[in-house]
């Protein structure tokens, strides 16, 4: 098969490393939850009942096979992504009588070698074209069932759901299945002391002396966000839920700029004196069947995944001492050229910018040398 790379080059570059591909297999929530949901009979039976069989020359049968089919999945199925090929082979060992695996990158060399080897290409066929590029590679209509794994850091960074949502407006049955059907995803402020120890409060005694003035460029530094793994004990408040999305019905449209408003934060009269650094972000996927569900959880406190947590940190921290309550907008813009990256955008809007959004009449006057916690906020945020 001849390769060549020539669509999305930096991206598809990327994963024709086999050293990203370890990191993924080696995730075993992330690779266990497809498995899992492959595998679990009971969540596929309505892909069945729903098949067609048309390769059984035996349609006048179907009533008395049935109950002989409900331990196969004897679908067309649709792996976007597929990297390595091992999702294709959980489908393909499942009991699919056909896998279109799809992969962009030069990893479909490997990924072709790999179904051979395993014996599976009689049901596995490897595309090796981007999704939007395919002509008649595959051969069937429509397929029963789209697998990837698209999802990128807080749910849509660096992903590959415009390309997934592209093939199941061109190929997925409407009574078809998308795998992960659904996410959530969550936000919450975090306590990041550790790392501020370490990468900020070290400048202020470097070996007797006073290096402070470097705290400031030294947080600029940091990645924006910042990925990396929150403990449970991070969060200051419980976590909210801000934004729900069905795989089945969300558009490319919608992808383009979400935004998010009244995100409510209260912090108990009675809480013990805590300083929040910045707000984490995580998701959860689910794979939805008609007798139960699948979760792939990347919360704190959950199983460590590759994804880890996102957390947009404040210029510095604010510290809270109770019965301070904060309202946060939280803004994800796709990039103009690039649509795979997204742009975070973290507000505190102030008191009339929130009588715009919601009529609220109720809003007090704050003086600018206020010091509830919504204006400390705002006047760090704005440095």
């Amino acid at each position: 098969m001849e390769l060549n790379n020539t669509v999305d080059d930096e991206y598809f570059k990327s994963y024709f490393n086999l050293n990203v591909h370890e990191v993924m297999l080696k995730d075993k929530p992330r690779t266990l939850a497809y498995k899992n949901a492959i595998d679990y009979k009971k969540l596929l039976t309505f892909i069945l009942n729903n098949n067609n069989n048309n390769n059984n020359n035996n349609n006048n049968n179907n009533n008395n096979n049935n109950n002989n089919n409900n331990n196969n999945i004897n679908n067309n199925n649709n792996k976007v992504g597929s990297g390595t090929g091992i999702l294709s082979m959980f489908a393909a060992k499942a009991g699919a009588k056909r896998v279109y695996a799809v992969e962009g990158s030069l990893m479909a060399g490997y990924c072709s070698q790999l179904v051979q080897h395993n014996k599976l290409d009689s049901i596995i066929k490897v595309v090796h074209k981007r999704m939007e590029e395919i002509t008649d590679e595959i051969e069937d209509e429509k397929v029963d069932i789209i697998i990837s794994e698209w999802m990128g850091f807080y749910l849509f960074h660096e992903s590959m759901l415009n390309s997934v949502l592209y093939a199941r407006d061109r190929y997925l049955k409407d009574n078809g299945i998308m795998f992960p059907s659904r996410a959530d995803i969550f936000l919450a402020p975090v306590n990041m002391n550790k790392l501020m120890d370490k990468k900020i409060n070290f400048w202020n005694d470097v070996y007797g002396f006073d290096f402070s003035i470097l705290s400031e460029p030294a947080l600029q530094e940091l990645p924006a966000p910042y990925v990396e793994y929150l403990e449970k004990d991070q969060l200051v408040l419980k976590e909210n839920k801000i934004l729900s999305v069905n795989f089945n019905t969300i558009t490319c449209e919608e992808l383009e700029d979400i935004i998010i408003n009244n995100i409510d934060f209260k912090f108990p009269e009675n809480i013990k004196p805590k300083t929040i650094h910045g707000f984490g972000i995580w998701f959860i996927c689910y794979f939805d069947g008609s007798k139960g569900t699948v979760e792939l959880s990347t919360a704190p406190g959950d199983q460590e995944t590759h994804w880890k947590q996102t957390t947009i940190l404040l210029p510095s921290g604010i510290d809270l001492e109770g019965g301070e309550t904060i309202t946060c907008r939280l803004q994800m813009t796709q990039d103009s050229l690039n649509k795979r990256i997204y742009d975070l955008n973290l507000e505190f809007p102030d008191d009339e910018e929130q009588e715009m959004e919601q009529d609220d009449d109720d809003d007090e006057e704050h003086e600018e040398s206020c010091d509830c916690l919504k204006c400390k906020i705002i006047r760090e945020h704005s440095k």
